[in-house]
């Protein structure tokens, strides 16, 4: 069967609640509007929960492994090859050697980089609409350090010879439309959870791929990006513990 690509898959899955099963992708690609192949595609993945948006698109990546490996075993090896023929298939090796692989660590990089694109937009907002000095020192230091974390993900992707994303996530929108039409205290107690719990997905999430990852590169980004995460979780409790005072 015919995989398709993961990051079409991505467009019928957006707001899934992660950890997910397959049968909470499926039920989401169906709500969402998926033909019969996305669905067909879905119901091929392995009967466990998924972590992230990445993890489906790596488990994709094993099934369209899987499959190659024995037509690779089945193909009949030819004694002779024309000069021509090898010199197209070395011309195809170089091109296919030039293209982005779409792997799960790769799509986890994506998701990352919007992910410090987001944190920076909403805690600009913080800025913008608190007085409270916590906050405000917070805020400042999250835009900091995720633009530091951010820069360093955007030259991994072009060394990976990826797409730096330009837009965050369309559930990231979202959050930064809610928290603008917030004020005062409603607006810090929202604002201050948010980044208690996105803290918390990520660290999860990169503690993941600092152990799961294959790719070198992507492994260490993980294991230096869980660390400094940790830290960010804490100091986001600590202003929480502050504002539920005040």
């Amino acid at each position: 069967m015919a995989h398709v690509n993961p990051i079409q898959v991505q467009k019928f899955l957006k707001g899934v609640d992660y950890p997910a099963s397959k049968a909470e992708l499926l039920d989401k690609a169906k709500s969402m509007g998926a033909d019969e192949n996305i669905r067909a595609s879905l119901e091929q993945l392995p009967d466990e929960d998924f972590q992230t948006p990445a993890d489906v698109s790596q488990a994709f990546g094993r099934l369209a492994q899987d499959e190659a490996e024995p037509a690779a075993r089945q193909a009949p090896q030819a004694k002779h090859k024309p000069r021509q023929q090898a010199k197209s298939r070395d011309d195809a090796k170089d091109a296919d050697r030039e293209q982005p692989r779409h792997t799960g660590g790769n799509e986890f990089l994506i998701q990352a980089m919007q992910d410090a694109m987001a944190e920076i937009q909403i805690c600009e907002i913080a800025i913008e609409k608190s007085r409270n000095k916590d906050v405000l020192a917070f805020a400042q230091a999250m835009i900091d350090e995720h633009g530091s974390m951010g820069r360093e993900f955007e030259k991994l992707a072009e060394k990976k010879k990826l797409n730096v994303p330009q837009e965050i996530r369309p559930e990231q929108e979202m959050t930064v439309e809610e928290l603008s039409s917030l004020s005062g205290r409603d607006f810090e107690q929202r604002w201050i959870q948010y980044n208690i719990d996105v803290h918390e997905r990520d660290v999860k999430v990169f503690h993941h791929y600092a152990g799961a990852e294959q790719d070198p590169d992507i492994k260490a980004m993980a294991e230096h990006g869980c660390d400094r995460l940790k830290q960010h979780l804490k100091k986001a409790h600590e202003v929480g513990k502050k504002l539920a005072k005040a």
